[in-house]
């Protein structure tokens, strides 16, 4: 009876739990009723359409002016620089608050208000810090009657001139990062992936476990992917500040995203390794390279481009050879998600690369086909990696559960006899100040089982194991050694408090033992010494305490004979 009480005691945390776990859904569900009845709609910052400044435009074309029906446009270029003209209306020359937006690829940008210079933006051809927005504030145009804009596309024989906006500087932030949502969505969802993925490295980590590797692997691909997309779409440079930090990083981000994917392949697949560790270096090299060429002013970045495509071009197919021998000749599930994902960036990577090296796909939206290849990739790798973390959950519970079987006694839920020796290793290597040991042992458990059957002294071990854990489970260390003999080791403070522990002990006793029982109950005794950096704690002070404890528990145990 007291087990199956016992055993209902332990249930009632769990249902606890559950109810609780439901109460704060419930609270969740009358927050959101309340926001519902209670709805106050609040106006936002108005439309994301901000004005466009796309018509009324001419260029200048051998000396002759030719009109621009609407921007955006494609302008033939023969000379090195693209002059925009506009006449400015009096009604645009009244909003002085008023902000020109401009987004050139790879030109500088000079703007004229009648003769004024107004505005300059890039440094010149060898910097090519292209793909930018240009804010050229109106009030410099307030008393002017025309707008030039000169734009410098660097060799090309034909210039793409994005739309213009014009209106408040709130409006153009806002029309801008509603121009650009899907790229803010891709990259904080790489981001906060990375964040939780790195946890997860951790935990394996610090689990010591092998697979935290690929998580890293697949959190710097994260970080990479995000931080590229947002870089090279430029709604970091909303603010102002040095564009050079966000044309750099993109670059160093999309050059070096090759290097978490080859490693990640690598780490999952026994195949190719050599070949994939070559690729790897030749990928960061080139990336080191291609920065120092352009600091020295040798090579502009945007010309190595070539390199890292060739690079990818060898990437996909090593890495899709590894991919094969794994995920498809022995049928490994955990590669199938990633392979599927490695054929997608295949796939729309090749197309992207090859579009953008027949001008087919403007450059200034290159990224957006890949995108689409690598979100499929992300999706396939972080359900292998989901997976791969499920099977490492279940290894290491069913790890724990054979530990605990070594350790755990199954009837009290103590730790048993290995777990005892395991503590005496411990207690060797800290060499505590103060130690006890407190032996307990059931009396008269033979006449027990003689008389009410083994059952019964069964029930009886664990009830004397209850008691004991009621008191000490908090203070010390408790162990089943033996049948109907336990030992529980004290260290620290809670040497000095053992008399008053035994007396709660011996209360617990009282209340939760049968007195139909043929015994006089639990009989105990201990021992207790200091030791010092002088004095350490040997082998020899173990045992000696151990037999101490045990000569007064059975000293006890004959007082309590001699009294019945």
């Amino acid at each position: 009876m007291r087990n199956i009480e016992h055993n209902m005691d332990s249930a009632v945390p769990g249902c606890r739990d559950r109810w609780a776990f439901a109460a704060v859904g419930v609270v969740v569900l009358l927050a959101i009723a309340a926001s519902l009845q209670f709805a106050t709609w609040l106006d936002g910052p108005g439309s994301p359409e901000a004005r466009r400044l796309d018509t009324g435009w001419f260029y200048l074309r051998d000396g002759v002016s030719e009109p621009i029906d609407s921007l955006p446009c494609t302008l033939d270029v023969e000379g090195e620089s693209l002059v925009l003209c506009r006449d400015l209306t009096e009604e645009e020359k009244l909003h002085s608050r008023y902000v020109l937006t401009i987004r050139s690829r790879y030109a500088s940008v000079r703007v004229w208000a009648d003769d004024a210079l107004i505005y300059e933006a890039a440094q010149g051809r060898e910097h090519a810090l292209g793909s930018m927005w240009h804010f050229i504030p109106m009030s410099a145009c307030a008393q002017a009657d025309r707008l030039t804009v000169e734009l410098q596309p660097y060799g090309s024989d034909t210039y793409t001139v994005e739309s213009m906006l014009l209106d408040t500087p709130g409006a153009i932030r806002y029309a801008l990062l509603w121009d650009n949502g899907p790229v803010i969505l891709f990259g904080s969802v790489c981001l906060l992936l990375a964040i939780s993925v790195l946890t997860a490295a951790a935990l394996l980590r610090r689990w010591k476990s092998q697979a935290y590797a690929p998580l890293l692997a697949f959190a710097l691909l994260l970080l990479l992917s995000g931080a590229w997309i947002l870089l090279d779409s430029k709604i970091t440079t909303m603010g102002g500040g040095n564009y050079a930090v966000s044309y750099f990083l993109s670059y160093a981000a999309f050059y070096l995203l090759d290097v978490p994917f080859l490693l990640y392949v690598r780490q999952m697949t026994p195949n190719c390794r050599r070949l994939l560790t070559v690729l790897i270096w030749a990928v960061i090299l080139n990336a080191g390279l291609s920065m120092a060429l352009h600091m020295a002013g040798l090579v502009e970045l945007r010309h190595t481009a070539v390199i890292v495509h060739a690079l990818i071009l060898v990437s996909l197919p090593a890495s899709t050879a590894a991919f094969w021998d794994s995920a498809v000749r022995r049928r490994e599930r955990l590669l199938r998600f990633s392979f599927l994902g490695q054929i997608a960036v295949y796939v729309f990577g090749l197309v992207s690369i090859a579009l953008y090296h027949l001008d087919r796909l403007p450059a200034a939206k290159s990224t957006s086909l890949y995108m689409v290849g690598l979100s499929i990739l992300i999706a396939g790798m972080a359900v292998d990696m989901i997976s791969s973390f499920g099977k490492f959950w279940r290894t290491k519970e069913a790890a724990e559960h054979y530990r605990r079987l070594a350790v755990v006694d199954s009837m009290t839920e103590m730790g048993n006899r290995n777990a005892f020796q395991g503590r005496l290793d411990a207690l060797l290597e800290q060499n505590p100040e103060q130690l006890a040991f407190v032996a307990f042992d059931v009396d008269d458990l033979k006449r027990i089982n003689d008389q009410m059957g083994h059952h019964v002294g069964d029930q009886a071990i664990y009830t004397a194991a209850l008691c004991i854990r009621a008191v000490f489970d908090t203070v010390g260390y408790c162990h089943r050694i033996g049948g109907d003999e336990f030992m529980v080791i004290l260290t620290g403070k809670a040497v000095s408090q053992i008399p008053k522990l035994l007396a709660r002990f011996q209360r617990e006793v009282e209340a939760r033992w049968d007195d139909q029982l043929p015994s006089c109950g639990i009989s105990y005794g201990w021992a207790s010494a200091a030791f010092s950096a002088e004095a350490p704690l040997t082998t020899e002070d173990l045992t000696r305490l151990q037999a101490e404890a045990d000569r007064s528990l059975y000293q006890q145990k004959q007082e309590r004979k001699a009294g019945r």
